[in-house]
């Protein structure tokens, strides 16, 4: 599955602008006075100004990672230190993290929104780079998290409607949906977001997918639309 095209929300619209396209060197497709877009290699990335009406004062937060090459990992990691972003770490003090069952690393950190931002290299993909990293080594958006009430009615809709499959997890907390390529990070509402422990939030997300099966649908009251044209 490629995730296409996402819309999510910010409280902080200049903040993230200033973060993506200045310090991390994404260009803007689109700038408009609500809304900017940025590319994501394959994929297209845009931040909505929050309305407090649309979802209560509770600030929205999203889980997102982005694939960089099999080698840079270690070198996306220097790059963002110098870039003054700081790593989150798990309770031992770890910023780096193996995946075994995955075979794939990562690393964290959150954006001026709190966004959970993951830099994550999967191991087998064919896709190392010789030059020194930079921004245009971020690939595609590899993973969207959705906080639900019910994870594994979750999980049968977005397959059935998709014609997607379960990759890992035990679909009842955590359901990570489609394959290495692009995933739905299906969790339960009441689950903490790794590796910091942060709480999820439901908040108004639109996204566009390239699977094998055109549908759509909507999850968690309207709050998620999920939709696939090609």
């Amino acid at each position: 599955m490629k995730l296409k095209e996402i819309t999510i929300q910010t409280f902080c619209l200049d903040a993230m602008k200033t973060f993506y396209c200045e310090r991390l060197g994404l260009p803007a497709n689109a700038d408009r006075q609500t809304s900017f877009t940025i590319r994501i290699g394959e994929s297209v990335l845009t931040f909505q100004e929050h309305a407090d009406a649309d979802a209560g004062a509770e600030n929205p937060y999203y889980h997102l990672a982005f694939t960089v090459p099999t080698n840079k990992l270690a070198e996306a990691k220097q790059w963002l230190r110098e870039r003054g972003i700081d790593l989150l770490k798990d309770e031992q003090g770890h910023d780096e993290f193996h995946f075994q069952s995955w075979n794939a690393t990562s690393v964290y950190f959150d954006d001026p929104n709190g966004n959970i931002i993951e830099f994550i290299a999967h191991h087998t993909f064919h896709n190392a780079a010789d030059e020194p990293f930079e921004a245009k080594h971020l690939l595609r958006i590899s993973e969207i998290g959705l906080p639900v009430d019910q994870v594994s009615e979750a999980l049968g809709t977005i397959t059935d409607t998709f014609a997607l499959e379960l990759w890992k997890g035990d679909g009842k907390q955590f359901a990570a949906i489609g394959d290495a390529e692009g995933l739905f990070i299906v969790v339960d509402k009441q689950r903490p977001w790794f590796p910091e422990g942060k709480m999820p939030v439901v908040a108004a997300a639109k996204i566009a997918v390239q699977s094998g099966k055109s549908g759509s649908l909507q999850l968690q009251e309207g709050r998620y639309e999920l939709i696939n044209e090609s």
